[in-house]
């Protein structure tokens, strides 16, 4: 039996009463777009470089960011472009900047370029939204997705800020740091089932695949850490976990190799995945790899 505390619940609605109405749309515009309201926005990454040194192993690692903030070449650079969405896999955390798998799949197609929008610690609610406000600014050639667990969200507060939900542990800090975050974090856990959060991420698959057809663009898709028996024709599957099913055999029997904070993949791995990919379109889509666009010019970002 589930015991909700209603004076909880009350307290949450007055408070919400007595806020002045914003708009929560603006975080699906480009100028007003961000991973996280709290902390660690993409402000703090734009245009910046960061050389970490993992606290544990000692290993360092280059980290660049472009004009969005996000890992990759600069959505300015023309070409081919591919744009990823995705976790801290398709960001590459651990690895150095040539070695995330969308770097090594983007040097196997001439004249690439390497549009990263993997952030760590995200949701595929995040991933669809990034999708739906960025695509038609930068007007990708072919969309690559690798999706990440479905019990994952993003949550909009009371502010109207968006923070990302992680229900393994309150990433991010808004759900360890606040007083609404550790409560809000509670209910979300409560709230969870395994069907709701695969529900979830349909909605999401079905909003990302309509949208990419009505945009006539090629895209490919990664059940990884999908719980689900659902294909279409532009499945790659389990390609990151190499064939293997996490939810069935050992979670961590599919990695190759860790980077350097001994928790993420590395290089032999990220490598792996982007020859298999590049395999796996070239066999199957062979069309994928080929523009057939006509762009127009567009004012740079600075």
């Amino acid at each position: 039996m589930v015991v909700v505390d209603v004076s909880k619940v009350l307290v949450g609605i007055k408070y919400q009463i007595n806020l002045k109405m914003e708009n929560p749309l603006k975080h699906w515009t480009v100028d007003e777009f961000d991973i996280s309201s709290y902390l660690y926005g993409l402000n703090e990454r734009k245009n910046k470089f960061y050389e970490v040194e993992d606290e544990v192993t000692k290993l360092k690692c280059k980290y660049d960011f472009n004009e969005l903030g996000f890992r990759g070449e600069s959505i300015n650079n023309e070409g081919f472009k591919i744009m990823s969405l995705g976790c801290s896999l398709t960001e590459g955390v651990g690895v150095q900047n040539n070695e995330t798998w969308t770097n090594r799949f983007s040097k196997l197609i001439p004249n690439s370029v390497d549009l990263n929008f993997g952030a760590g610690g995200r949701s595929n609610d995040f991933i669809t939204r990034c999708l739906l406000t960025f695509f038609d600014f930068i007007r990708p050639d072919l969309v690559i997705i690798l999706y990440t667990a479905t019990n994952r969200r993003e949550y909009y507060d009371y502010k109207c800020g968006v923070n990302p939900f992680i229900a393994t542990h309150p990433l991010g800090h808004y759900f360890n740091e606040t007083k609404n975050g550790r409560e809000v974090h509670e209910q979300i856990l409560m709230a969870q089932t395994n069907h709701e959060n695969t529900v979830n991420w349909y909605k999401n698959h079905l909003l990302i695949k309509y949208f990419l057809e009505s945009k006539k663009c090629n895209w490919i898709w990664d059940n990884s850490f999908i719980d689900t028996d659902y294909q279409d024709e532009n499945l790659f599957n389990r390609g990151y976990t190499n064939g293997i099913n996490t939810f069935k055999d050992e979670p961590n029997d599919y990695l190759l190799d860790r980077g350097a904070d001994n928790q993420h993949p590395g290089k032999l791995h990220q490598e792996n995945y982007a020859k298999n990919l590049h395999q796996f379109i070239t066999k199957n889509h062979p069309e994928y790899l080929k523009s057939t666009k006509n762009f127009k010019k567009r004012n740079k970002i600075l």
